[in-house]
């Protein structure tokens, strides 16, 4: 690895890693207090008036314990998404930009393998995703034992976030490879959206169940039940790894078409 590449490239993705943390952290500090027993009558309200909403967006879940309560509506939606979207976004930034304007051709005319550069760029990626996730799950535990002192199981919401980040990084390593596959900043984007949105949107209509409940089987969202997770069942524990292994096929796809790639300069 490029300590030196790696440092520019931490500095050039901190300011919208900033802003995905601080979104997260504050929609982490809107759910905690949305357990206020008024706010809940209001929620559970809303989830018996609109159901398949609901169920629609991962968030129908049972909420009897102030711990599910928590990962339902904190892992339902948005701490799902918005990892993701920082994923397609910094992938982009990483490797095709550098390609798109040229500035790839300085990288590689520096002492440093097409192999280093890509393991460099996919490491700031890993990082970043790691300390995003890491922030905001410490900021959730600290707000929970302030505003609701020994109510949080601890534990299993830290391995459920981390099941989370194998998730995030099952999808990171989709996005480098086609940055890395990629020459231009505008068709890697489309590209990493496009896959990223597909999968999230056969989720929601897996949710519904019925006659699209076999859509569970084509999207890794499948492989995270937060219930099981909660429950200590060993089976939700352990499906995540899959996860792992296919980042790690993924990252190393990626590295390879990386290493064999016509330039376009």
């Amino acid at each position: 690895m490029n300590f030196t590449l790696f440092r520019y490239s931490c500095r050039k993705t901190f300011p919208l890693w900033l802003i995905f943390t601080v979104l997260m952290s504050l929609y982490a500090f809107a759910v905690v207090r949305m357990y206020d027993p008024d706010a809940g009558a209001a929620l559970l309200s809303l989830t018996e008036s609109l159901p398949q909403t609901m169920t629609i967006l991962g968030m129908a879940n049972d909420t009897n314990t102030f711990t599910a309560f928590i990962v339902n509506y904190l892992y339902g939606m948005l701490m799902l998404a918005l990892p993701m979207v920082f994923t397609v976004i910094v992938s982009v930034q990483l490797m095709a930009h550098h390609v798109s304007n040229g500035t790839m051709s300085y990288l590689l005319a520096s002492p440093n393998s097409r192999k280093r550069i890509a393991a460099t760029q996919r490491n700031v990626l890993i990082v970043t995703l790691l300390l995003m996730l890491a922030a905001c799950c410490g900021v959730t535990i600290v707000l929970c034992e302030y505003f609701y002192p020994g109510q949080l199981d601890i534990l299993p919401f830290l391995i459920l976030t981390a099941c989370v980040f194998a998730l995030q990084l099952a999808f990171a390593g989709m996005c480098y490879f086609f940055s890395c596959r990629s020459n231009g900043t505008v068709g890697a984007l489309v590209i990493n959206a496009g896959a990223c949105l597909l999968f999230y949107t056969i989720r929601l209509l897996a949710n519904l169940g019925g006659s699209l409940s076999y859509l569970r089987f084509v999207t890794p969202y499948t492989l995270i039940n937060p219930a099981g997770i909660l429950q200590s069942d060993l089976q939700s524990c352990l499906l995540p790894l899959i996860l792992l292994v296919i980042a790690v096929i993924l990252f190393s796809l990626a590295n390879r078409s990386f290493q064999k790639k016509t330039m376009p300069f």
